[in-house]
């Protein structure tokens, strides 16, 4: 089978990774973890890339198993899953961080409520951003990070949206990884890599598709999961509406 996007750090992966095996299998994504922890996600053109994805043509065995062999065909350019045979080289680059600048002058609307346990330390993360205060960034994000149950805890989702709002207003480094490295130890293997990608400005494309002005991009991004989008979007407008009022 043929790969027709692959990101920047999924290249990473398959040119670095070792060991690799199945994390989580579930319908048009299967997601690989390589021995330092790094996630891969084959996924479906109908789930769309992430930041670390490749996206796969065709239709997914439907006889994939969690045990399933995994082996990287560095020589070859190939990817193999189980019975399923990725041709890579042919991926086209999927760039997965936005111009996040664009939405500068973006009216953001307000988020519906957190509940106490995430939005208390919220705020507390948002007060030592506004102070400019790296301890209590960390003491903020670690309040947060795995919080909630779930393969991406509600307060991991509140922290992506987090470090997107300050992709758009203040991507500073100190910042951005100040919270990347308090909260990645803290919580799931793939709610770690999503952190490390939205660290570095890496999204999913219901976010390029607000970047972009896509009309339904709000909807699309509250609609991931049962809360996570929503809690993305808290952590995101909050950021994005403390930043722009300053």
């Amino acid at each position: 089978m043929d790969c027709c996007l692959i990101t920047t750090r999924a290249r990473r992966w398959l040119e670095n990774g070792r060991s690799p095996r199945i994390l989580h299998l579930f319908a048009g994504v299967c997601n690989l973890v390589d021995a330092g922890g790094e996630v891969l996600s084959l996924v479906s053109p109908a789930v769309g890339p992430g930041p670390f994805s490749l996206v796969v043509e065709g239709v997914f065995p439907a006889a994939w198993q969690a045990a399933d062999p995994v082996r990287i065909d560095r020589a070859n350019g190939r990817l193999v899953v189980g019975p399923l045979c990725l041709d890579t080289g042919t991926a086209a680059v999927w760039e997965a961080r936005p111009d996040w600048s664009r939405l500068r002058s973006f009216a953001c609307p307000l988020p519906g409520p957190l509940p106490p346990a995430l939005e208390t330390p919220l705020r507390g993360l948002l007060h030592g951003l506004r102070a400019a205060d790296e301890g209590q960034i960390r003491a903020g994000a670690a309040a947060l990070a795995g919080r909630g149950s779930g393969l991406t805890p509600a307060g991991d989702d509140v922290l992506l949206g987090v470090l997107f709002g300050l992709w758009v207003w203040q991507p500073r480094r100190e910042w951005l990884e100040a919270i990347g490295q308090t909260a990645v130890p803290r919580t799931t293997t793939l709610s770690a890599a999503f952190l490390r990608a939205a660290a570095a400005g890496e999204a999913t494309r219901p976010w390029h598709d607000l970047v972009g002005g896509a009309a339904g991009a709000i909807d699309r991004i509250l609609a991931v999961g049962h809360t996570s989008g929503a809690a993305a979007w808290a952590g995101f407008a909050h950021t994005v509406r403390l930043f722009r009022a300053g």
